[in-house]
């Protein structure tokens, strides 16, 4: 089994800045993780990273956690990207992924 975790930062791409309130971001994200995979873990974190103009940047950053119970999973993921990167104005969105053993008990 796979497991997926996304990193998608808040800030918008071109504003440099947090136009989707973090929590209005979080219910937006809900209802996508339901709609595409039936569910998944939803973490609120804080991604940093330095610009290429050296300034520093702390953000708001959801942590998006997708197990994989079937094998066509790659794909959903890959579209699902697409569309968080459209609907949150994002130049990228990191992506994990792990094998792991995983079970429902």
């Amino acid at each position: 089994m796979k497991r997926y975790t996304l990193y998608l930062g808040l800030n918008d791409k071109d504003t440099k800045t947090q136009k989707i309130d973090t929590v209005e971001a979080y219910k937006i994200c809900e209802n996508m993780c339901a709609d595409f995979f039936g569910g998944a873990t939803i973490f609120s974190a804080k991604g940093i990273y330095k610009h290429d103009d050296n300034t520093i940047v702390i953000e708001n950053t959801l942590r998006i956690e997708i197990l994989e119970f079937d094998t066509s999973i790659y794909e959903r993921v890959r579209d699902f990207v697409g569309t968080l990167k459209s609907v949150f104005n994002q130049e990228s969105v990191a992506v994990q992924i792990e094998q792991v053993n995983s079970e429902l008990w």
